[in-house]
């Protein structure tokens, strides 16, 4: 039986990044991977600065970004109400300080590769380092002895057997992962509200960065992606999900009408370069990071809903932290257990209100007059947008920043003051509401910024 340092299991955004990080520090490293790439996954694909700042510390980022549409500002469009602004590289700066001891590699850029891209960018990024990387391999249980993992079965397309023995396994297979149910790994949070999502690919769209619109229970996305094209999306609660799929490429543009009749205009007249894709439902969960022997980075140990794109930023996070655990106890400093455990704090400290903050926002409960007001008081002001983007972007914590000005009940526009979300619809067709025409005509001039 062959023996590692330590085996990963999984070679996407979360694995591959681990191996390679530990293969750097000098550590013997088995993946498997049971698919052979470039290959696609059903994914939003959106990476913040966050994460394209761990790209540019491993020193990796290059060949995205040469590649892939990147951007500083975004747009935030809140029932008629456009935030545009950027997450500043201070901030950023302050939270790799905080969490890793230096601020080497930020950068305020992000974009969105498409996942056979970068999948395959980083997968071949482990090999240079030396990884042992094995595709077309599928884990099919642990070796564990004493109760404790020690190692892996597996075997190749051909149904050749492969045994590894290591000191670590990593769980990296993703949020169904078949090595959770087998290490027993149970939920420690579990939220079940969340969002569908359907997206496709249009080409012939002239828009430059991101851009979303919220209105009512619903919200749209679009970004410039690969080869000319844009990742076009719409989302809205799961409990809508089986009326939406009745009919759901009309529906998917009476959703973009309604929230975004500009844009939709723009995605109208461009052309859809693929089929759509779609994820009819994202509960979120954190689980049991690791074990006796074993440990879970990325979807695998905590996944959460689209709504704010940041899983794989956060697989980036994952993989930054738990190899430099890990080095740390193989190169004696301490016990492995007690690395992974103080993974698990470090990990948790910087997570656990950013997971609530998201599973809130999945529930996609409509907006308040209060609400509204808060978001029209800060529009022309650029660092309070800003702040607003950096939590959004899990850069400045949710509880950090200063709060608002608000303005005086007198200097908000009637749409605010007369607002009423019980005026939105809540069922498909959205053109039986009068949907499209409604939100063409909506708000007044004064509310772009």
């Amino acid at each position: 039986m062959e023996t590692f340092d330590v085996i990963v299991i999984g070679g996407s955004v979360s694995g591959a990044p681990t191996a390679m990080l530990l293969a750097r520090q000098g550590h013997k490293v088995l993946l498997v991977e049971k698919s052979v790439f470039p290959r696609d996954t059903n994914s939003t694909h959106f990476i913040w600065p966050r994460g394209i700042s761990y790209l540019n510390r491993w020193g990796v980022a290059d060949h995205i970004l040469d590649s892939t549409p990147h951007y500083r500002n975004m747009e935030v469009n809140i029932e008629g109400i456009s935030l545009v602004g950027s997450i500043p590289l201070e901030d950023l700066k302050q939270r790799f300080r905080k969490l890793h001891g230096d601020d080497r590699g930020v950068i305020d850029y992000y974009c969105g590769p498409r996942r056979y891209f970068l999948d395959n960018h980083l997968l071949n990024c482990a090999k240079a380092a030396g990884v042992d990387v094995r595709e077309g391999v599928t884990y099919n249980n642990p070796v564990v002895e004493n109760g404790r993992v020690v190692g892996i079965n597996a075997s190749r397309q051909n149904g050749t057997a492969i045994s590894a023995r290591a000191k670590l396994v990593i769980g990296a297979d993703g949020r169904f992962s078949r090595f959770v149910k087998d290490v027993g790994s149970k939920d420690k949070d579990f939220r079940a509200l969340s969002t569908f999502a359907y997206f496709s690919y249009f080409s012939g769209i002239d828009k430059e960065e991101l851009s979303i619109h919220k209105k009512g229970r619903f919200g749209t996305a679009i970004f410039p992606t690969l080869d000319k094209t844009h990742m076009v999306l719409v989302y809205g609660p799961t409990a809508y999900w089986e009326d939406f799929r009745k009919n759901a490429e009309q529906n998917f543009f009476d959703i973009y009408r309604f929230c975004a009749p500009d844009v939709a205009k723009l995605i109208e007249n461009g052309t859809r370069t693929e089929a759509f894709k779609a994820a009819s439902r994202m509960e979120a969960f954190q689980r049991e990071p690791h074990g006796p022997g074993w440990a879970l980075v990325g979807d695998a140990g905590s996944f959460k809903d689209q709504v704010t794109a940041m899983g794989i930023s956060h697989s980036f996070r994952d993989a930054e932290l738990i190899s430099g655990y890990i080095h740390r106890a193989l190169a004696g400093e301490f016990e492995l257990d007690e690395a992974l455990e103080q993974y698990q704090k470090v990990r948790t400290a910087d997570y656990v209100d950013y997971f609530d903050l998201v599973c809130k926002t999945a529930e996609m409960n409509g907006y308040s007059k209060d609400d509204l007001k808060y978001f029209y008081s800060i529009k022309n002001d650029q660092a309070m947008v800003d702040q607003m983007l950096s939590q959004f972007g899990d850069t400045l914590p949710p509880t950090a920043g200063v709060a608002a000005t608000l303005l005086a009940d007198s200097e908000y526009p009637g749409f605010i003051t007369d607002f009423d979300p019980a005026r939105h619809p809540s069922s498909f067709p959205l053109s039986s509401f009068g949907a499209a025409d409604h939100a063409n005509n909506d708000l007044p001039e004064e509310v772009v910024v």
